[in-house]
């Protein structure tokens, strides 16, 4: 896996013809983009030949279509704005209307030139000076088979927010769950990946897109590059102009996301040159402590946080050349103090002087996030962008209470991403075509020089961490679709076939498992121990490098028919294929093949597989079966738009995350290994020890004691085998949803069901165990040969199922009604067949579905945006959730693997929280303005609980909520800001 990857003839057969088709093909995509589509009449009668022109209001960019004989036509690649639609009918009858289209959305618009014209412009509202407001209607796509949330760049830029991070308003939007802990900031949907605390090996299967460039980590976490051991922000929110969060039936057009995607815009510039700079303040005097201080008598840890950033933009070629710029950055100091733990009586042992290690030391964070673009109308149907991001992250933190300040992690955490986009236009087509490019970067752990590790058991550890990590994912995207835009038959199409091809490079590396060893000393007079010498050390050793690399390809057509003015058909399929996600040219080394082979003829071993199916002889075939249709409708009662159901069907391929085609190798180049230590020699608990001598804690010591014991740098340690099998398949879901659309007067409500059932996810059990447990409940362990110790095998027979019902009221927000209001309701009935690992179910197609972190009763998430007199405006979010539910160990009935229950059985009590923002808004002589901001978090000061206890024994009175460890968001705390716009 570390050579060169090797693509199949039939693979590169597939993309040569999937790249020419669409290198000579015109394209279109939604990723980006907005489509207008409608009926043009004069007096009622259909005008067949009407010329219909979109016209950018801050840009002059223009887009022209004709109606067809029924007069229906279709404007295709609007980026999201204010437009002035104009119709102009053969008789020489004409008319404006003037609108606002959002990302991602296939509205209607229809009109009769006949009818009296609209204005298109309306006074500025109190606060804003005496000057005209360039406004228009937001446009309500109704007729749509995707259940989707548009987030404007108004609740973007109002709603409260302590940490900049727009993915946090992806929770606006009904079924998508928000995780935040301290150092992960992620989100998920559709009962898969839900837990706060992630997942390593499988991940949430959600996609984000930023101007079409996919942030997806292939990795490792599965959700969004650098986001799952991170305090920073993806992407730069002064930069985002507005996104759409799709949780259900989307089209055929976006890849890789098995329950939920977020595609956003960019900020472009203008005709009118634009700027704004804001900073944005917070310490420990504006935060109240939280329940645990309180109970414990502290004092809220010191903080600092600043904010600050600046975005310019405007033209450089009126009507042609464009640029935009923006920079964040989010500074924090955190204090956390050092305080050895223990009796006095045991921290007199410690061999050195504590007060040495005792103290507060400062954990900085530091994160730079910068982002430009240049937009170029080089003729009137082809428009130009290049587009460049940057994210650079340090963090120093991991230490404080026992874990003494050399005990910290460093981490370095960068994302680059640039992207070339043309775009070319005809009569009846449109071409996009991009090249993109990403590169992630994340190193983590032990910072430099500070010694093997010593850990006092309950006092303190010193020394260094067990290892550094580095995680890299680079890759070249080349996209080019296809959009057929007034192609007539029993009705109208807008024919899209498209597709990508993406060359990846994946590297994972540092120093491995306990690279630096690690020395554990223990209090126990029986067993002859004490702090003068270490009970035991863990160590490893090997090559934990490795590098790889695939070609990901794949291909869509998608049809969205409307045969009249009631129904709507979305017909689609899409096609996947990834050349290396299963380790494809890996061998079995020698070793591991012959413990596979002779554990495959122990008449012990399970018969639930197939040990052939493990052994690796680097021929492994792709994954060609992943075919994707998707089918979707919507149905216009009164083809008004008003009362429309909707529904559809669709099959959704995710990818295999690297990490577990690169624990496979990494688990047969490197080895882990545990010596036992002790002051005589003699064995302790039945296992043998070495006579412990201090030399044994330098560099030079502990490396001629192994050189010793054996050649083997490593011995006498035991290893795992991690196995793949060769026919790994691409986890997916299926989609099904139905649903009903009701406009109420300003007011658009819909009320839908949605099922989503995840197959062949990855979930890894140990082979050697009997299929049957024994007389204790117990399965038994069967031993292996060549110095292993388990087998740990993936299968792809971990499920999810997911029921929930949606509910969204949303009136967005308009400078001429001065207010906006939305509600997102979710309830889900949730449940998962196996986990990640699953040592005390292996043969995990015989597990029960219980509970997962998506199973929810209630979520209630309500938004608002409203202007006072005198230049004030008033915002909120209030959230509600019938409980976080956390993930269980439930023993009652007993400690054995077919007694024990591991699920999210139990939910905290209800959390309730309230954030409100407060801004007034000063006009500088007409030539700017300056907006003054408060906010609260968490106005009530409730006690948000994210867990308790997680074990529950035979002895516990029954399975409740008890003991809450720790919180799901901050206690109530304070911000002020500032922000100037010109």
């Amino acid at each position: 896996m570390g050579k060169s990857f090797k693509v199949s003839r039939r693979a590169v057969r597939v993309a040569l013809l999937a790249t020419s088709l669409l290198a000579s093909s015109p394209a279109f995509a939604q990723l980006t983009t907005a489509t207008i589509r409608g009926n043009v009449t004069t007096s009622a009668a259909a005008a067949p030949g009407a010329t219909v022109t979109a016209t950018n209001v801050d840009t002059g960019f223009t887009t022209t279509a004709t109606a067809g004989p029924d007069g229906s036509y279709v404007l295709t690649g609007l980026r999201p704005g204010t437009y002035d639609i104009s119709f102009a009918a053969p008789d020489g009858a004409s008319a404006t209307r003037r609108v606002i289209v959002s990302v991602g959305q296939t509205a209607t618009l229809d009109f009769d030139t006949a009818a009296p014209e609209e204005p298109v412009a309306e006074a500025a509202a109190a606060g804003e000076g005496e000057g005209i407001v360039v406004t228009g209607t937001r446009l309500v796509e109704t007729r749509t088979s995707e259940i989707a949330t548009n987030v404007t760049n108004d609740q973007i830029e109002n709603l409260p927010q302590n940490n900049r991070n727009f993915i946090n308003f992806a929770a606006l939007a009904p079924g998508v769950q928000v995780n935040q802990t301290e150092f992960r900031q992620t989100f998920g949907g559709g009962g898969i990946g839900t837990d706060r605390n992630g997942e390593s090996l499988g991940g949430p299967q959600v996609n984000v897109f930023i101007d079409g460039v996919s942030l997806r980590s292939n990795v490792q976490q599965g959700g969004i590059v650098g986001q799952d051991v991170s305090r920073g922000n993806p992407f730069s929110q002064l930069a985002v102009a507005e996104f759409r969060v799709l949780t259900s039936n989307f089209k055929a057009e976006y890849e890789d996301a098995g329950t939920s995607i977020i595609t956003a815009i960019t900020r472009s510039g203008t005709n009118t040159l634009r700027g704004e700079a804001f900073v944005a303040y917070q310490d420990e005097s504006l935060i109240a402590r939280d329940v645990f201080l309180r109970r414990r008598g502290g004092e809220e840890p010191q903080l600092e946080r600043i904010q600050y950033g600046a975005g310019l933009g405007g033209p450089i070629i009126r009507d042609r050349l464009f640029f935009f710029g923006s920079y964040e950055a989010n500074l924090q100091d955190r204090a956390s103090a050092v305080v050895p733990g223990g009796t006095p009586a045991q921290q007199a042992q410690v061999p050195f002087d504590l007060d040495t290690f005792r103290g507060t030391f400062v954990s900085p964070f530091r994160e730079h996030l910068g982002f430009g673009k240049l937009t170029w109308q080089a003729a009137d149907n082809h428009l130009v962008e290049l587009s460049g991001s940057i994210r650079r992250e340090t963090d120093l933190r991991g230490f404080g209470g026992a874990e003494s300040r050399e005990r910290g992690e460093s981490v370095d955490n960068n994302v680059y991403t640039a992207r070339l986009r043309w775009d070319w236009s005809g009569d009846s087509f449109l071409n996009e075509a991009s090249a993109d490019y990403l590169r992630a970067d994340l190193q983590f752990g032990a910072l430099g020089e500070a010694g093997f590790g010593r850990i006092y058991q309950g006092v303190i550890s010193v020394g260094g961490r067990p290892q550094f990590q580095e995680v890299e994912q680079e890759g070249i995207t080349l996209r080019n679709n296809f959009s057929l835009i007034d192609v007539e038959w029993m009705g109208s199409h807008l024919i899209k076939l498209g597709g990508r091809v993406s060359f990846q490079r994946y590297r994972v590396g540092g120093t491995g498992p306990n690279a630096n060893p690690q020395f554990e000393f223990f209090q126990d007079a029986d067993r002859g121990l004490d702090f003068s010498s270490p009970a035991l050390v863990r160590f490893g050793g090997g090559d934990p490098n490795l590098e790889a690399r695939t070609t990901q390809v794949g291909v869509f057509i998608q049809d969205d028919w409307e045969l009249n003015r009631h129904l709507t058909l979305n017909l689609g399929v899409r096609w996947d294929l990834d050349t290396n996600f299963n380790n494809r040219d890996f061998v079995s080394s020698d070793r591991a093949r012959e413990a596979l082979i002779a554990f495959g003829n122990d008449p012990r071993a399970p018969t639930f597989f197939d040990i052939e199916d493990y052994i690796a002889t680097g021929d492994r075939q792709h994954d060609m079966d992943n075919f994707a249709p998707r089918v979707g409708f919507s149905y216009d009662i009164g083809g008004d738009q008003r009362t429309v159901v909707f529904g559809g069907y669709g099959r959704y391929y995710d990818r295999a995350l690297f990490r577990n085609a690169a624990e496979e190798s990494l688990f047969q180049q490197y080895r882990v290994g545990e010596l036992l230590f002790s002051k005589n020699g003699e064995p302790r608990d039945g296992r043998p020890t070495i006579q412990f001598q201090p030399q044994y804690l330098t560099a030079e010591g502990f490396a001629a004691l192994l050189q010793s014991l054996a050649n083997d740098p490593t011995s006498p340690g035991t290893g795992e085998l991690r196995v793949l099998p060769n026919d790994l398949e691409t986890p997916y879901t299926d989609q099904l949803s139905l649903g009903v659309r009701q406009r109420l007067g300003p007011f658009l409500a819909s009320l839908s069901y949605s099922r989503i059932v995840g197959k062949d996810q990855i979930a890894y059990a140990p082979l050697n165990r009997t299929e049957t447990t024994n007389a204790n409940g117990f399965y038994d362990y069967i031993p292996l040969i060549n110095g292993y110790g388990n087998i740990i095998a993936a299968f792809n027979t971990r499920e999810s199922r997911y029921d929930a019902i949606y509910f969204s009221l949303d009136k967005p927000y308009t400078r001429s009604s001065g207010w906006g209001f939305g509600v997102a309701y979710t309830h889900a009935n949730s449940r998962s067949r196996g986990s990640e690992f699953n040592f005390d179910y292996p043969n995990v197609e015989e597990a029960e579905f219980w509970p997962n972190a998506g199973d929810q009763d209630h979520r209630l998430v309500i938004n608002w945006i409203a202007d006072l007199p005198w230049g004030f405006r008033f915002s909120g979010l209030a959230n509600y959730t019938s409980g976080v539910p956390f993930f269980v160990i439930d023993a009652t009935e007993g400690f054995q693997p077919g007694r024990i229950r591991l699920g999210h059985f139990l939910a905290t009590d209800d959390t309730f929280q309230v954030d409100l923002r407060l801004q007034k808004t000063f006009q500088l002589f007409n030539r700017g303005e300056v907006t003054l901001s408060a906010e609260v978090f968490n106005l009530t000061n409730s006690n948000n609980y994210a867990a308790g206890d997680n074990f529950f024994g035979p002895e516990s009175d029954g399975l409740v909520f008890r003991n809450p460890n720790s919180l799901s968001g901050p206690p109530r705390s304070f911000q002020f800001g500032a922000a100037f716009r010109f």
